[in-house]
């Protein structure tokens, strides 16, 4: 639905900051929302419900939630040797592996992360005692329609200093949420977590914390502000972006930037980085669309176009055509009992003809058994396989997983071959897994046979 209206809301364990944003002809402009007066509460969750029942629902607004670092974990994943998809749905699958939490415990969200070719899986999970009041009182006042998405507060942050063309990526930003310093990491592409800085000694040592990072973020040359600060770190003095940064003035209030304006930010976003839901979340359609598929429909838009005068030629035959649908009528009358015998042959021999396409495509199972059995290291061996039609289901065990899927990938025969279980340990510490395995048309097998034999020396 066509969004006007942004409202973003941070919830403190206390105190509740919201902001607005309205769409004009040129963009995303500040709001000036109605003041309520003082909300009372004695939590943010208590303000939150007083502010939502003197806010009237809209179809056309988007509700954006950021919850403060306390109320959330962070945790980052390594997956060496499996592609981002992979990575990602290992993490989903084998959550309770990585979550110090049960999953009935918790709403979760996963994205992929930049780190130097590895594959890196981003873990963001909440207690679902904490998110569903939020969503109970959301529901109450009749705003459930237009909650957008309820999301860390660093991850707003990180989209109000993209909005900017004049900072340079990595980078790191500084707030203060309650009594705690929180630091956000700004990576290449996207928000890449943040860590609440601990004070050692009665004093901050920002410099400590900074050799921790990974590589590229360690070296940031700014560190910007965002909100207000009673205390800052020893040794450096953050930027504020409301100052510093040209063009985004009119975002900021008197103390600079509010995290009820950042979390606006997320609204922004097509599809936010982390949200804490019920289930996993689908991309929307235009992200899920690749290039050659958008290049294809506007080469379909051309043609129809071009073909405008076509279909005028068309209209005109079919007026004519009309003419002779009593003659046509007549005709059907009598050749339709001969039509449906017909028409029952040719089911049949298109059923026959699929069988035999179908028998003829797959190889036969002594060949699938033959050649998993080649392929398989001599470090592990299968535990169990199951064919059905196209698709060969195996579970095996020892070695490496990574090492052994790599010499499936090599057989002609297999056309694609996945990871559908997350990998675990035996008692002797060796891997268990579940593979499926899509087997390769003949047509495919003999291109790849032919590839083999030419790279033999």
């Amino acid at each position: 639905m066509y969004c006007k209206e942004i409202i973003g809301i941070h919830i403190g364990e206390n105190g509740l900051e919201y902001s607005g944003l309205m769409r004009e002809l040129r963009g995303w402009t500040r709001a000036t929302l109605p003041i309520f007066g003082h909300i009372s509460g004695r939590t943010g969750l208590d303000k939150l419900e007083g502010l939502l029942a003197n806010l009237k629902p809209k179809k056309t607004r988007r509700l954006c939630i950021s919850i403060p670092r306390s109320r959330y974990f962070l945790r980052e994943l390594s997956f060496p040797g499996l592609t981002a998809q992979e990575a990602e749905n290992s993490a989903r699958i084998a959550v309770n592996m990585h979550s110090h939490l049960p999953s009935e415990e918790i709403y979760f969200d996963v994205c992929p992360l930049e780190r130097n070719g590895a594959t890196s899986i981003l873990l963001a999970y909440a207690r679902r005692t904490y998110i569903d009041p939020i969503l109970d009182i959301i529901k109450r006042t009749g705003h459930h329609k237009s909650l957008y998405c309820i999301s860390p507060s660093g991850l707003g942050s990180d989209l109000f200093l993209r909005s900017s063309n004049q900072v340079s990526f990595p980078t790191l930003s500084i707030q203060q949420e309650e009594r705690e310093l929180v630091l956000n990491l700004h990576g290449k592409k996207e928000w890449q977590g943040s860590h609440i800085l601990r004070e050692e000694g009665g004093s901050l040592d920002l410099q400590k914390a900074l050799k921790l990072l990974p590589a590229g973020l360690g070296e940031a040359e700014k560190i910007f502000q965002i909100g207000t600060m009673e205390r800052k770190p020893a040794g450096i003095e953050p930027l504020d972006p409301c100052s510093v940064l040209k063009g985004i003035d009119e975002f900021c209030s008197e103390g600079g930037i509010s995290k009820g304006q950042a979390a606006c930010f997320i609204g922004t976003s097509s599809y936010p980085q982390i949200s804490f839901q019920e289930g996993p979340r689908k991309r929307p359609l235009f992200l899920r669309i690749n290039t050659f598929q958008w290049s294809t429909a506007i080469v379909a838009i051309v043609i129809s176009l071009l073909t405008g005068f076509n279909v005028l030629r068309l209209e005109r035959i079919t007026s004519t055509t009309s003419k002779n649908q009593e003659v046509v009528a007549r005709l059907e009358k009598q050749y339709l009992p001969l039509k449906k015998i017909n028409d029952k042959i040719e089911k049949i021999k298109k059923l026959e003809q699929d069988m035999n396409d179908f028998l003829h495509e797959r190889p036969p199972v002594l060949v699938i058994l033959k050649e998993l059995a080649i392929r398989t290291p001599l470090n592990s061996w299968i535990r169990s396989c199951t064919i059905r039609g196209s698709v060969v289901r195996v579970s095996a065990e020892g070695g490496s997983a990574v090492e052994t899927m790599e010499e499936w990938r090599k057989s002609p025969l297999f056309s694609e071959v996945k990871l559908v279980s997350p990998v675990t340990k035996n008692r002797q510490q060796q891997e268990r897994y579940t593979v499926e395995i899509r087997l390769a048309s003949r047509g495919i097998q003999k291109s790849r046979k032919e590839g083999h034999r030419q790279r033999r020396p």
